[in-house]
């Protein structure tokens, strides 16, 4: 089925997970929660970060439970070949299109800031060719690319939005609580989205070398990703406030190009961010695309994945170009967020607590 790259660590899987999540929604999230809970934004990342953390322990769960299969094998073992099939199917179709959505903001992002001239589709093709070549040489690859870009990812996005502190008003994190605990539990459930990522663990959990830490691999990667969030969303609302954070396509973004690196190391920060944007899209479209194309291998019982790549290829070059402008993207984006909730947290519960009644596979202790 795969190369003899086939296997990776715990520390390479916690990459893979934080690399495959961050790009999801991060540009655009202070905008998100600003405009569901106002300044009580922020305790909408918490909330969707432990809701997201519970929901990606189903998937844990999964892989400790059945830790040489993927779920394709494992779900036709649950509830019969036929509608384990179906699920498959959906869980191929999820990935794919997630990927071309990852790749479709990608390309949004890139427009508007600084290729404003160059082809939508120049950008959507370059990065997808790039992102294929990497993906037929097998996970393990893939995984030491993200464990190596992390760092190289995680440390100057902190730095720059850190620069942003010594203009912050906090004030504006005030009223505190002032949002109907109806909304924020709304909120909470639209904003579990943008965590998305850990349900790649559905397709690469058997090709961990220990699979019985995957619990750990998933405490660490969701509370580095809820930290960074949390940090991002209030550091936005606190330099330019919520009520600009509503109206701003990509706020995340935008507060970039108003800090001056401390001493004019560097004359325009946003230029950096948006390699930095780069480096995080392709991570992400790296994780989705190859979940996907690991899914249908083992569906159709292909012996290799590597022609599926590029038979995928056109399909999510295809899906990608169909939004017609930057709002467009975003409500495909949150129909892409709503499948998700479906494909990673209902149909593996479903699959979970089918198991344990009829007592199939092993133990999740």
């Amino acid at each position: 089925m795969l190369t003899n790259n086939d296997k990776i660590t715990v520390s390479q899987t916690v990459a893979l997970l934080i690399t495959t999540m961050l790009a999801t929604g991060i540009l655009a999230l202070p905008r998100h929660v600003a405009n569901i809970a106002g300044s009580d934004g922020w305790l909408l990342v918490i909330f969707a970060g432990i809701t997201a953390f519970a929901s990606s322990l189903i998937v844990g769960a999964l892989v400790k439970r059945f830790p040489q299969d993927t779920f394709i094998e494992y779900s036709q073992k649950v509830v019969g070949k036929a509608p384990g099939f179906f699920l498959g199917i959906i869980l191929i179709l999820y990935f794919i299109f997630l990927s071309a959505m990852s790749v479709r903001v990608f390309s949004e992002v890139m427009n508007a800031f600084m290729l404003i001239n160059t082809p939508r589709g120049f950008i959507i093709g370059t990065m997808l060719i790039t992102s294929a070549y990497l993906m037929r040489h097998g996970i393990e690859p893939i995984a030491r690319t993200g464990e190596i870009l992390l760092p190289v990812l995680v440390i100057p996005i902190f730095a720059m939005y850190l620069t942003a502190l010594p203009r912050a008003d906090f004030s504006e994190l005030l009223p505190f609580l002032d949002t109907p605990a109806k909304t924020l539990a709304i909120g909470t459930v639209q904003t579990a989205y943008n965590f998305l990522g850990f349900e790649i663990l559905l397709m690469v959990g058997p090709y961990m070398r220990s699979p019985e830490r995957v619990m750990w691999a998933l405490y660490f990667a969701m509370g580095f990703i809820t930290l960074m969030y949390l940090f991002i969303v209030v550091i936005v609302f606190a330099s330019i406030g919520v009520e600009d954070t509503r109206i701003l396509m990509w706020p995340a973004m935008s507060i970039i190009r108003t800090i001056m690196a401390p001493g004019g190391v560097f004359e325009r920060l946003d230029a950096l961010a948006l390699a930095l944007w780069t480096i995080a899209s392709f991570t992400t479209i790296n994780g989705m695309y190859y979940a996907g194309t690991l899914a249908a291998a083992h569906l159709t019982g292909a012996r290799e994945f590597k022609f599926l790549v590029t038979v995928f290829l056109p399909w999510v070059y295809l899906i990608s170009i169909i939004p017609t402008n930057p709002l467009d993207t975003m409500r495909w984006t949150r129909l892409s967020g709503m499948a998700g909730l479906v494909t990673a947290v209902i149909i593996p519960a479903i699959i979970l607590a089918t198991s344990i009644v009829t007592k199939k596979g092993g133990s999740t202790s």
